[in-house]
């Protein structure tokens, strides 16, 4: 059955129609495998679920992952990461430390904490997550109150379960084991008697911030020996003693710690799950396990951000192809509209998750006059100051435009700016806007080979670059430019019309080329830019291929680019063509980024 993704014709069905790929189930840093789908079994007539892209019974909706459970009950599932195994504490180090290791005792099948040494905090860094953890008070009783077997789970190093000898043990309510700590005592106290092993598990979900702002806060259910004494409580903020702490924001993610109170707690059956986390408004795709593709070990940031060009479909696609076929780990960003808190590319104020750009090692990007908040802007700043490599396509020469009346510092950074001529894309790309040189709509384009270029490892197997977008005017690049590509008009849309005749061909425009750039007082970084990119655009095998080699060439590998690039796409690849769309287009389809893998 061919399916066009996000289909302007039945735009309720958008999501139904496409989802026999598979959705991609990801959670801080890790993609899950989806099951296969089942025979169709469902509908496609019934109503579309309040808030969702889904109908009721919905015959295309992505079967669940399949996940073996444990034996018994608190043995780990197959997804769960293994925190202690009986044997060792290389899952832990001391907190405060850069990789002192957890200076507990381990002893038969347990480990314990050693009073006065300092807490323990995991390797990893979660998120949202599901934890199990047993633990046992000291069997012989000292003290009282908080001085019996007291230690905590704080998740995200921030956030606190209370542990503690709570049995025929006296003491505050929101002290005591299974409470929030300082905020919500348990619904009941089950503590089994000191020496015994009590079970928590932990489902937590971490809070969401836009910027300095709390979108959600963390939310906690708590499960003591089996009994529920935490119902999805909305925490007040991070654990305080004596106090009430507000929340500050923080990264995503966070190292699991376990408190030392002097006391000897020990610990065993450790274990935690990475929850989906569909909230999150960026994908996140690891490079494929195989350690010999030759992008592994590096991070690439992709950024959607055009009204125009379709870039939400085509920059997971490529994500997909950089992280599964070269090893590339990827995160896709995306424009997202703060109301529905799913893609929208016409809301140009806001793309969440620019903090990944600290990190990365190179980004493609396809931008179109974004104007994006201070804080956002900082991240994509600070990348390029530091003269990090990018690739920008299509639009990315006119990525930004702030109106008359910003106040933002950034706001030299437009593309018709007076101040910085041209702005970051004149200045920066070596382009800003000019025009339309062919036909927009009618007049596809042919990328020809420059003869200067020929030995350049980003044209390693690239021979026939055609794309139905049309040919961009580029008047300011610089002579230190190195050309690609020029940009050849053609009388159609089909890749079998003949060349434009006429002066517009004489000379063509330059259509991909490599430069050197620097920020005022940043660092020296390298960029590819191409003015093609729309989504329908990169049906073309070489088109992919040349973007891939580009990717391999900023990032210090063009000596590993292949005689012959894999780029292979799957069958749902069907890009919508090029063109705006109504606001409402976006706003009703609720599309999360999550739905834009396939």
């Amino acid at each position: 059955m061919k399916m066009h993704f996000l289909s302007s014709i039945n735009p309720l069905r958008r999501l139904s129609l496409c989802a026999l790929s598979a959705m991609a189930a990801f959670a801080m840093g890790q993609v899950i495998a989806q099951s296969p789908l089942g025979p169709g079994v469902g509908y496609t007539n019934t109503p579309v679920l309040p808030n969702s892209q889904w109908r009721v019974h919905d015959k295309h909706r992505p079967r669940p992952t399949i996940v073996k459970a444990g034996d018994a009950v608190g043995q780990a599932p197959s997804d769960a990461t293994i925190l202690f195994d009986g044997k060792d504490l290389s899952e832990w180090k001391k907190a405060g430390s850069k990789d002192d290791a957890a200076p507990w005792k381990v002893g038969d099948g347990y480990f314990e904490a050693v009073g006065g040494s300092g807490s323990i905090v995991t390797r990893k860094e979660f998120g949202d997550m599901q934890l199990h953890i047993e633990w046992s008070a000291p069997e012989v009783v000292k003290g009282k109150s908080q001085e019996r077997g007291n230690s905590g789970v704080i998740i995200m190093g921030r956030y606190e379960i209370q542990i503690l000898d709570s049995y025929d043990n006296d003491t505050y309510a929101d002290g005591q084991a299974g409470s929030i700590y300082g905020q919500f005592p348990p619904q009941v106290n089950v503590t089994k008697a000191p020496g015994q092993w009590n079970a928590y598990d932990i489902i937590f979900e971490a809070p969401r911030f836009d910027g300095e702002t709390l979108l959600k806060p963390a939310r906690a259910t708590v499960f003591h020996n089996g009994v529920l004494v935490q119902n999805a409580k909305e925490l007040i903020g991070p654990m305080a003693h004596q106090e009430i702490a507000k929340y500050k924001a923080h990264p995503s993610k966070g190292h699991l710690l376990l408190q030392d109170h002097g006391n000897s707690t020990r610990f065993r059956n450790v274990w935690a799950r990475r929850l989906r986390e569909e909230i999150d408004p960026w994908l996140v795709m690891p490079g494929a396990a195989d350690a010999t593709l030759p992008g592994k070990g590096k991070k690439i940031v992709l950024i959607s951000g055009d009204e125009e060009y379709r870039s939400e479909e085509s920059m997971p696609m490529l994500a997909k192809i950089l992280s599964e076929q070269h090893g590339y780990d990827c995160v896709v960003l995306f424009s997202i509209n703060p109301e529905t808190h799913t893609v929208d590319p016409n809301y140009q104020n806001n793309i969440p998750g620019l903090h990944h750009l600290d990190d990365a090692d190179g980004m493609i990007m396809c931008l179109r006059f974004r104007s994006l908040p201070d804080w956002q802007m900082a991240h994509f700043e600070k990348f390029v100051n530091e003269g990090k490599p990018f690739v920008a396509l299509r639009t990315s020469t006119h990525p930004f435009n702030f109106p008359g009346d910003s106040k933002s510092p950034f706001k030299k950074w437009a593309f018709n700016s007076k101040e910085w001529e041209g702005g970051f894309g004149q200045q920066i790309i070596g382009e800003t806007w000019h025009s339309h040189h062919g036909n927009h709509g009618s007049q596809a384009t042919r990328g020809v080979i420059v003869d200067a270029a020929k030995a350049s490892p980003i044209l390693k197997g690239v021979s026939d670059v055609f794309g139905p977008s049309d040919v961009y005017g580029v008047v300011h690049l610089p002579n230190t430019a190195n050309v690609l590509l020029q940009g050849q008009i053609l009388k159609g849309m089909n890749p079998t019309d003949p060349p434009l005749e006429g002066a517009k061909n004489s000379p063509m425009m330059p259509l991909a080329w490599t430069k050197d750039y620097q920020m005022p007082g940043g660092k020296t970084g390298k960029l590819f830019c191409t003015t093609m990119g729309a989504a329908n655009d990169l049906l073309c095998e070489d088109l992919r291929r040349l973007v891939v080699n580009a990717t391999y060439w900023m990032t210090g590998l063009e000596a590993k680019i292949p005689e012959k690039a894999s780029v292979k796409v799957s069958d749902q690849y069907q890009p919508n063509n090029f063109g705006f769309k109504p606001q409402k287009f976006f706003t009703e389809q609720l599309i999360r980024p999550i739905d834009l893998v396939k």
